[in-house]
């Protein structure tokens, strides 16, 4: 009696997850939706993959978007070919994007483009987001080699 019991509590216990966890991920798929669509939000960079060499674990790196301005705080390493004296600021600036589009995938997520040119260089951020806010960034820079980087999406920004 008391394993029977024990083993249908068991089963409640797992539905319950399950219903939690499908619950959870749908909270986050509805707030990665309605965050890419507003044109608001934050990716925090932990992996950086140079064109050249292996991938590279990074911390306090971000990139973010709000109100048309893209902050980019990203680590760079690779070629460049017109840069100013001293390296310049690569990846690593605020300015006003000149465009942003935002395309469903099939594979359960979100293709960002978003166009952006800087005093220094010209850039394409190439940015898939999936919805549990996994994110992959590729950046195309019209005076640097291309980088990519990984991430995830900052659901709960700290409060101000």
């Amino acid at each position: 009696m008391a394993a029977a019991l024990l083993l249908s509590g068991c089963g409640i216990l797992n539905s319950e997850t399950r219903e939690e966890r499908a619950a959870r991920e749908a909270r986050e798929a509805r707030m990665v939706n309605d965050n890419l669509k507003a044109g608001d939000f934050r990716i925090d960079i932990d992996r950086m993959y140079p064109l050249r060499g292996g991938s590279k674990h990074v911390s306090n790196y971000s990139l973010s978007l709000k109100d048309g301005v893209l902050n980019s705080h990203l680590p760079y390493i690779g070629q460049a070919w017109r840069v100013p004296y001293g390296g310049g600021h690569a990846l690593n600036f605020s300015a006003e994007i000149g465009g942003y589009d935002v395309v469903r995938t099939r594979n359960e997520g979100y293709e960002v483009r978003i166009y952006v040119k800087t005093d220094e260089d010209q850039h394409v951020y190439t940015l898939t987001v999936f919805d549990n806010g996994r994110a992959s960034l590729d950046v195309q820079s019209q005076n640097r080699e291309r980088i990519s980087f990984s991430g995830i999406m900052d659901f709960y920004p700290p409060e101000e």
